[in-house]
């Protein structure tokens, strides 16, 4: 399932095609927030592999949903978010059968996807709620004027 669109998912659909899973693949296309919350829930791993993402607030919301997510090594949010809990798996950048490997793995062992699945859903909690994240924010503020 991809949800989203962008100036690459014409090229994504020939690939889809070339290599036999366009029968697989559900294009969605951009969703409203609360439609694409619901195509997560539907889901057993989320996999953003991008080397451009800012934060992603993708994956924190997939993981709000009790789904591990994937992102790529060396980027900030997926550094960031795998450095404070557990749900948050990375690959090394444009490395395709890395991230295969990954999914794979995960997908083939559903006890330890639920685990994880959890876990993903307490480093949410814990780390990334308007709460959490609005606390963080008046921090950083009192700390910029106190300095």
């Amino acid at each position: 399932m991809v949800i989203g669109d962008g100036p690459e998912r014409p090229r994504l659909e020939r690939i889809a095609v070339e290599l036999g899973l366009a029968d697989r693949t559900e294009w969605l296309g951009a969703l409203t927030h609360e439609a694409a919350l619901r195509e997560l829930a539907r889901c057993h791993v989320m996999a953003l592999p991008s080397v451009d993402e800012a934060f992603g607030v993708a994956y924190i919301e997939a993981m709000a949903c009790g789904l591990p997510a994937v992102g790529s090594a060396g980027e900030g949010g997926p550094e960031e978010i795998s450095a404070v809990g557990d749900g948050m798996r990375l690959v090394p950048p444009r490395d395709p059968p890395a991230l295969a490997a990954v999914l794979a793995a995960l997908l083939s062992d559903p006890p330890g996807l639920e685990r994880l699945g959890a876990a993903a859903r307490r480093t949410a909690a814990d780390h990334f709620s308007w709460e959490e994240c609005g606390r963080a924010t008046v921090a950083a503020y009192r700390e910029t004027l106190a300095g």
